[in-house]
């Protein structure tokens, strides 16, 4: 073997490192990011406000039932302008209360009774105008939701809740 044909051979055995390890690099740099992709969006620890409707629509005192529309995101993909659930409003002058529509003790939908309290029917579980509970089996009262106006209208921080647990835990 000539010195010409090891200098060939060591090149192409650089080479063939040098692009393998650029493969590896192309094929795991997206994978990392597919797979991170989910935790760096989080959890229920996220603020996920939602423009709803105008304040000067809302009735004092008077609970209001307001559809939750927004984009659905799971981990890679997202549907848009999707119902994601419901809550009360209930204006106090400048300042707005939002309750879920979901009942804490098995999912149910809670309506509005004509005294301006709740009920669930499913479960006859009772709650209060604040939405603390007062009768019933739920393990606790309504899920409280945070709210500002945004340019006119009510924006409400959107999520979920674990069902059936005196803890309120938010999960999505």
């Amino acid at each position: 073997m000539s010195d010409g044909d090891t200098g060939r051979r060591g090149a192409l055995k650089h080479l063939i490192v040098v692009g393998s390890a650029a493969i590896g690099c192309a094929i795991a740099v997206p994978a990392a990011v597919f797979i991170a992709a989910p935790v760096k969006r989080g959890g229920g620890g996220n603020a996920r406000w939602v423009k709803t409707v105008r304040l000067d629509a809302l009735r004092e005192g008077e609970p209001h039932k307001v559809a939750i529309v927004d984009d659905e995101r799971d981990a890679w993909t997202i549907s848009r302008g999707v119902e994601l659930g419901s809550v009360w409003l209930v204006r106090h002058g400048d300042d707005v209360v939002a309750l879920s529509a979901v009942c804490p003790h098995l999912g149910c939908a809670v309506t509005a009774l004509p005294d301006a309290t709740f009920g669930c029917p499913c479960h006859t579980s009772t709650f209060a105008a604040d939405g603390a509970k007062t009768g019933g089996p739920s393990p606790r009262g309504m899920d409280p939701l945070a709210t500002k106006i945004d340019g006119g209208y009510v924006a409400v921080d959107f999520r979920k809740f674990r069902i059936g647990t005196h803890d309120r835990e938010a999960i999505g």
